[in-house]
């Protein structure tokens, strides 16, 4: 058995070094992929256990489908929440179980945006469409309609673990689990920002140019057989 640990946000692959950098837990479809290229066999079971309280949801969706195309058995154990585009990764499980004091959120879409009363229509329409692929995951799971759906959506929903599996958000409920401390309040939110990005940026440039530097030193002593 091969175990994935989406932990933290969910974020695309281009930006895991800048949280490996800071040593914040996160979890990209890199690492999903990393994970399943060890399988052995169609047969060996992979299990899914998810921390998280969201992030991009472009990452989500990617990592809903590379789950849900792989052959093997694929089992979801959400620990402590599995909230936005987390709760859409959760539904790739064949078998979706529940720590008995977690919790799985779903909401709209959303973003920023600037410009005349055309590009907020635009954005209007684009979180509509972003919303009704991410309801796909929860209806094929739930077989809950549409309607319930995006009314649960737009409430921004949290469901407990007898909740989830009474409404078909999952299987089972985990026997004998250990609580799991949240401590992540941004939910839904990426926990890095643009200015701690740039930061990171700027870090690493004055550390390789740091070593740069040092590596032209080093150059100079040996051209004079120091």
């Amino acid at each position: 058995m091969k175990t994935i640990n989406v932990n933290g946000d969910i974020i695309c692959s281009d930006m895991k070094w800048i949280y490996d950098w800071l040593e914040y837990e996160s979890c990209c479809p890199a690492d999903v992929k990393n994970v399943i290229s060890e399988l052995q066999d169609e047969k060996e079971e992979l299990k899914v256990i998810i921390n998280s309280p969201g992030g991009d949801v472009q990452a989500g969706q990617e990592i809903y489908s590379i789950l849900k195309a792989v052959k093997n058995p694929v089992t979801v154990d959400v620990q402590s929440m599995a909230a936005s585009a987390a709760s859409m990764i959760a539904m790739a499980g064949d078998t979706v179980r529940m720590s008995p004091v977690s919790l799985l959120m779903i909401h709209n879409a959303s973003t920023c945006t600037a410009g005349d009363y055309r590009d907020m229509q635009h954005t209007a329409e684009v979180l509509q469409t972003v919303n009704s692929a991410i309801m796909e995951a929860y209806s094929r799971k739930t077989n809950l309609t549409y309607d319930e759906l995006r009314d649960m959506m737009d409430k921004e929903t949290w469901l407990t673990a007898n909740q989830c599996v009474e409404r078909g958000f999952a299987d089972s409920i985990i026997a004998d689990e250990k609580p799991v401390l949240i401590t992540n309040a941004m939910i839904g939110r990426l926990s890095v920002t643009d200015e701690m990005i740039e930061k990171v940026k700027a870090e690493k440039k004055a550390k390789e140019e740091k070593k740069a530097a040092g590596a032209e030193i080093l150059a100079d002593l040996d051209m004079y057989g120091i």
